[in-house]
């Protein structure tokens, strides 16, 4: 409003020295005035409007970012729920037999009451058939954990000639069931005039429920409402381990039971919600057959408002989210505050025409706040907006100017490249925030050792750049490199899920000195020496040299020449045969992929695998191994050969989301038995995230493939978590079988590592088998499978297909089937 009346100011004060037109002055002073009124009034309508615009919109704005935060922390507490419901029907896949004792003991163990949001117990029911209706009535009235969760009032079961009842066998609550409950609970599920039918949604019974979870082998997902507190189930079916479940007909014949788990609706909805207000939240749930119901939503007197938002959470099922509300963060809505805008501008319209005399002070005073702004643009030009260290131009800028002081005053200059070791793993597990809180501290400790003459930098991601000159490098760049490894290594204390947690990182340098043509030559070398500290084993730092460079372009040209590998055809399979160690006979082939460079010959995998998981590559190529490893097991099933093959999975594979895909996919084209096919994974692998590959592998195992952990003992894990995933065999690292016939200590290990499997209902492995008394030894403790040169070496399709058709599969002298 200020640029009107300072455009026009000019012919009133002419008029005012003339003193002929003294009168007209006044008069025109006068219309001035009111031009003014006119136009700031004016000016304050359309500011109204503007700003009561601009508001609106970042109300909307601001819903949408709150009901995103709503629905994606749903999703999240959704996930947990189902992925407990999961790893219940999981244990007892593998553990049928397991009572109400047994199941409590699990239960307690794990915690489950804590790994769930809202929940409140876990009932697990068998389908018993009716020859065994007595003694599974007896067993569960011996079981002392049954008695105690049903308040020990125990209901006899009348027989009515059906074939097949369904009986609680157990549950996991915080408290036993009231007595009236208890004896509902003990009824037959199955039973169409049963009362336990009066729990799902109308038009329904359980019977019937019960019978379309166990039909479809997917979740069922239904709202109960009991003495005014709403809840809902999750049921799913459990099936006879390693029971085929295509169809059907094959689901109901490998029925066990079902698991069902129940939620508080409120608790999880509060949850989600959290901190924000002014919000509406319903949960909705379309199950299988199409039908959508209503789980739960936010109290009646909960605020609603224009905006709506709904997201379909595909988690074993369809949910459904629906967000209502304003936006508005404040007291005041854009309506209220366009009409202050207005008001305000109207004030300042009636006062303008006082300040006009003073309007060429405000020129000065806008000029200097042009130029306060530039100052604040150019800043932010040049700095990183999360840490305010310099940003990746300024850095290159510096360092010109470095090499520029140095030619000139023939001084020492360094360039160290700074990257945190494992920051991917910091980002994956605990999130964005955590990610950006920890490069803030890193920001913080390089800025503190840096002198005030060097340059801290952060270039992106996690990386860093520190420049040095002068006398700071008289000691030489190693002890400045030192000095950073020791400071960056120090733990982190964090902020994570509420509460403070250290954190331990290491860091890997690059250190790059001397002159250079430019700035990107100088950084380029140090980034080149980082690699090569990584690839050492990260923790520590090296200088670079010469040599390196040659290194770094021979794995820039392997890395292009692997992108073209596939096209051209020039990866194979070799296939190694795994035994059964008792009878010595055949029972399957490892896949084992090589590349036939076209100039470098036959490279090995432990060449070029790193470079496929460093860049990528490992996801095309892995895929191309599955498809081509089910198509050529199918085709010797196709000539009676009737074995399994296995294929590993890299640890970059199995966190892309096309995993499950890639093994369904090549299933489906080879048309090859699910079962016949393993999948094998890495120990350390699996450990990185245990409770999100959990739920990979509960993906993976629902394909029917089995599933084994690679290179058995060499990693960290839990027996926990090792109770928790889906897997079928342990192959037990070769590194371990070497000393066994030798080191008492090696076969007790082995011992140890059999008997666990067998524990834990798992097949054994022993890799690596190269004499006779290993493989005695390994027969003694009845280790269930194995492979090595002992038995033959990895074999090209030809060969393996003639081992396969030799009439005598005995165990030949070393070298004996190698091709």
């Amino acid at each position: 409003m200020s640029a009107a009346p300072h455009s026009i100011a000019q012919p009133p004060v002419e008029v005012l020295q003339a003193p002929s037109h003294s009168g007209g002055g006044e008069g025109h002073w006068r219309l001035f005035a009111c031009l003014v009124l006119v136009v700031g009034l004016a000016m304050s309508l359309a500011g109204a409007l503007l700003w009561h615009s601009s508001v609106r919109s970042h109300e909307k704005q601001t819903f949408q970012t709150t009901a995103v935060d709503v629905s994606a922390t749903m999703e999240t507490l959704l996930h947990r729920d189902t992925d407990f419901v999961a790893t219940v029907r999981g244990v007892l896949t593998m553990q049928p037999r397991l009572n109400a004792s047994g199941f409590d003991q699990w239960f307690t163990e794990l915690e489950g009451h804590q790994r769930q949001v809202g929940g409140l117990g876990t009932l697990v029911v068998k389908a018993v058939p009716a020859g065994a209706l007595a003694s599974f009535e007896a067993q569960r009235r011996s079981d002392p954990a049954f008695r105690a969760l049903m308040t020990g009032r125990l209901k006899a079961i009348v027989p009515n000639g059906r074939a097949r009842y369904c009986l609680l066998s157990g549950g996991g609550v915080d408290t036993p069931y009231r007595p009236d409950i208890a004896r509902l609970l003990q009824g037959d599920w199955c039973d169409q005039s049963s009362p336990i039918g009066g729990y799902p949604a109308a038009g329904t019974s359980q019977a019937q429920l019960m019978r379309s979870v166990a039909d479809s082998g997917q979740f069922r997902v239904y709202a109960v409402n009991a003495q005014g507190d709403r809840s809902f189930f999750i049921e799913a079916a459990y099936y006879k381990r390693g029971a085929p479940l295509t169809s059907v007909a094959q689901r109901r014949a490998a029925l066990i039971g079902w698991v069902s788990s129940s939620f508080d609706i409120s608790a999880l909805i509060h949850s989600a919600v959290g901190e924000h207000s002014g919000l509406a939240v319903t949960l909705a749930h379309r199950n299988p057959g199409g039908r959508t119901e209503l789980l739960g939503q936010t109290a009646s007197g909960a605020s609603a408002g224009p905006f709506t938002r709904t997201d379909t959470l595909p988690i074993d099922g369809t949910w459904i989210v629906k967000v209502t509300g304003t936006g508005v963060l404040s007291g005041f809505s854009a309506n209220l505050q366009g009409l202050l805008v207005g008001l305000f501008g109207a004030l300042v319209s009636l006062l303008l025409f006082a300040l006009v005399l003073v309007l060429t002070r405000s020129r000065e005073h806008a000029l200097g706040m042009v130029e306060e702004k530039t100052g604040q643009l150019r800043h932010q030009a040049l700095h990183d907006a999360l840490t305010g260290l310099p940003n990746r131009v300024l850095a290159h800028d510096r360092a010109e100017q470095m090499l520029a002081r140095a030619r000139r005053q023939q001084m020492p200059v360094a360039a160290l490249y700074v990257d945190l070791d494992g920051f991917k793993h910091v980002n994956d597990t605990f999130g964005h925030a955590a990610g950006d809180e920890l490069l803030r501290i890193v920001a913080s400790r390089l800025s503190s050792v840096v002198r005030e003459g060097d340059t801290a930098a952060r270039l992106s991601g996690d990386e860093f750049v520190v420049l040095v000159e002068g006398s700071a490098l008289d000691a030489g760049p190693e002890l400045v490199a030192e000095r950073l490894l020791e400071v960056l290594r120090l733990p982190y204390e964090m902020k994570v899920n509420g509460g403070v947690r250290q954190l331990s990182l290491t860091t890997s340098i690059g250190v790059a000195s001397g002159l250079r043509e430019n700035a990107e030559e100088l950084l380029s070398d140090a980034d080149i020496a980082l690699y090569e500290a990584k690839a050492a084993g990260r923790n520590r730092y090296l200088v670079f040299e010469s040599g390196m460079q040659r290194v770094a372009q021979d794995r820039l040209v392997l890395e292009m020449d692997l992108a073209d590998a596939l096209e051209h055809n020039q990866l194979f399979l070799l296939y190694q045969p795994t035994f059964d160690l008792q009878s010595e006979s055949v029972i399957g082939v490892e896949a084992l992929i090589r590349w036939r460079h076209p100039t470098r010959g036959v490279i090995p995998p432990i060449e070029f695998i790193p470079i496929a998981e460093d860049s990528g590559l490992i996801v095309p190529i892995g895929r191309w191994v599955l498809q081509e490893a089910c198509h050529q097991a199918a085709s010797w099933h196709t000539q009676g050969q009737r074995i399994g093959i296995a294929v590993n999975v890299s640890g970059r594979q199995l966190d892309n989301d096309t995993l499950i895909d890639d093994v369904r996919d090549a299933l489906e084209a080879s048309e090859l038995d699910p079962g016949a096919l393993t999948v094998e994974i890495t120990e350390t692998t699996l450990m990185r995230d245990a409770d999100a590959t959990a739920v990979r592998l509960g993906e993976l195992k629902q394909l029917g493939i089995r599933i084994a952990i690679d290179d058995f003992g060499t990693g960290y894990s839990s027996l926990a978590y090792l109770r928790q995933f889906p897997v079928d065999a342990l192959k037990i690292d070769r590194s371990f079988i070497g000393g066994i016939a030798a080191s008492k200590e090696s076969a007790a290990l082995i011992h140890t590592l059999v008997q666990l499997g067998k524990a834990l209902h798992i097949e054994t492995l022993a890799e690596g088998i190269e004499d006779q008394a290993q493989l005695q030894t390994l027969q003694r403790e009845h280790c269930d499978q194995g492979q090595g040169f002992l038995f033959s070496r990895p074999l090209a399709v030809d060969a393996i297909e003639e081992f396969l058709q030799s009439s005598d599969l005995s165990i030949q002298p070393l070298g004996a089937h190698q091709s």
